[in-house]
C-alpha cells in the first residue's frame, strides 16, 4: 500500500492488486471558522465526521449500484474508515447539480437570484484547481480545451441529473430536502464513471430551514 494523495478531507493509497483505497478523515473545510463543505481551506476537525462520510458513502454507492448506476466503488477498506475503489483518471472537475440557488451560486449571480430559489436541476461545471478558486467552466470550453470529449460531457450532465433525482426522493421521504450536490467523475476502463464520494462534504442538505453538518446528515439518516 502507498499513499499517492493527501487530501482535505481524505487521503488516497495505491494498492498492490490495482485497486484504490481511500480513507476517510475527521478534517472540515470552511471560511472565516464556519464550516462549508464546498471550501477549500481546512478549518479544523470534527470528531466522528471521517465514519459519517464513510457511511454516508457506502449507502449511496450500495443505493445506486441497486439501481444500475455503475460507480467505482468495490467495497469496505482494510483501515478504518477506509473503502476500497476502482483505480480512476479523474478528469479534475467537479459536476455540481442545483436544485435550489445557494452559497457560491447567489454569491455570483445575486442580481438576478435570491437564495432558496428553485432551479431546475441545473448542472454546472467547475476545474478542481484551488489556486484559482476552482473556476466555473462551460461544456464548450471542456471540449475545446481536450479536457474531456462531447461524449463525456452529455453522460456526466445525464448521470448527475439522474443522481440527484434519486438521491431528491430518497431524502425526501426522511423530510430531508437536498438543495445542491456535487459529483466526480473519471476515466475507469476506458469509460466515464461516477467516482469519489457521496456525502455530507459533496451535498448540502436542509432539516427545519438549517444547512445540516455532516454527522448531522449521517444521524438523520442512520438515526
Amino acid at each position: 500500500m502507498r499513499r499517492i494523495y493527501v487530501g482535505k478531507t481524505k487521503d488516497v493509497f495505491a494498492l498492490d492488486d490495482g485497486n484504490t483505497m481511500l480513507l476517510f478523515k475527521d478534517t472540515v473545510t470552511g471560511t472565516e471558522g464556519r464550516i462549508d463543505s464546498g471550501a477549500n481551506e481546512i478549518i479544523g476537525e470534527m470528531e466522528g465526521k471521517g465514519g459519517a462520510s464513510l457511511r454516508l458513502t457506502v449507502y449511496f454507492f450500495e443505493l445506486l449500484h441497486k439501481e444500475g448506476i455503475p460507480t467505482h466503488y468495490v467495497g469496505m477498506g482494510p483501515k478504518e474508515n477506509s473503502i476500497i475503489v476502482q483505480s480512476a483518471r479523474s478528469y479534475g472537475l467537479e459536476v455540481i447539480c442545483r436544485e435550489k440557488a445557494w452559497g457560491s451560486f447567489v454569491r455570483r449571480y445575486g442580481k438576478h437570484v435570491t437564495q432558496g430559489k428553485p432551479l431546475p436541476s441545473l448542472v454546472e461545471f467547475t476545474l478542481k484547481d484551488d489556486e484559482r478558486g476552482d473556476p466555473l467552466i462551460v461544456p464548450e470550453a471542456l471540449v475545446a480545451l481536450g479536457i474531456v470529449g462531447q461524449d463525456e460531457v452529455e453522460y456526466m450532465m445525464d448521470m448527475a441529473k439522474q443522481i440527484t433525482a434519486m438521491i431528491k426522493r430518497h431524502l425526501a421521504r426522511r423530510d430531508l430536502e437536498l438543495i445542491d450536490i456535487k459529483y466526480e467523475f473519471g476515466e475507469v476502463n476506458g469509460r466515464p464513471l461516477l467516482i469519489d464520494e457521496i456525502s455530507g462534504d459533496s451535498m448540502r442538505v436542509v432539516k427545519d430551514g438549517r444547512v445540516l453538518l455532516q454527522n448531522e446528515l449521517a444521524q438523520a439518516i442512520f438515526g
